[in-house]
């Protein structure tokens, strides 16, 4: 599973597949990723783990990061800062970078490519996309929910939450504000 390099729920100010005119440019048939809508300094997470590699470029995507997995690759742009280093392996949830108004861009949003790899190459190089895939429909989004608190229960479920457990029993997240 994935999930959405950004927390709450995102804007997403360009689709996947978008302005097939602006994009030929670079060999692809639309927009190959997701833009999302945030101002400058935004913190980026790590949508899975990975190896990092850090990029530098004024034009395409001008300031990005790479994270490489043996089955994915995600692919961070128009960054402002960059919160791990060149090579650091990162863990899905980790603080990766800022976001920015780096390279060819319209103004301050974070880019966010997905690829599927396998030993190491990219899949389906040929689909328009450098294969490039739509990563919206098996995303997470990061709410600040848990299945205990959240869920809804139905009459005969409710019991459960009376219930106690011993500590190796049940894991608590000591983070939740109830």
């Amino acid at each position: 599973m994935i999930f959405c390099p950004l927390p709450g729920i995102p804007t997403i100010t360009q689709g996947f597949g978008q302005n097939p005119d602006r994009y030929a440019v670079y060999g692809f048939e639309g927009h190959n990723g997701i833009d999302f809508g945030v101002p400058t300094g935004t913190e980026v997470y790590a949508p899975h783990d990975g190896v990092a590699s850090l990029h530098e470029g004024n034009e395409g995507y001008g300031k990005y990061l790479v994270i490489d997995a043996d089955k994915r690759r995600s692919i961070l742009a128009h960054l402002h800062e960059f919160l791990v280093t060149d090579g650091q392996t990162v863990y899905q949830g980790d603080p990766m970078a800022k976001s920015g108004n780096t390279g060819t861009s319209t103004g301050p949003h974070l880019h966010w490519t997905y690829k599927i790899l396998k030993n190491g190459t990219v899949q389906n190089k040929d689909n328009g996309y450098d294969g490039a895939v739509d990563v919206t429909e098996f995303t997470r989004l990061w709410l600040d929910q848990d299945l205990h608190y959240d869920a809804t229960y139905t009459d005969s479920a409710k019991e459960y939450l009376h219930m106690t457990f011993a500590d190796n029993q049940y894991l608590k997240n000591l983070n939740r504000v109830a």
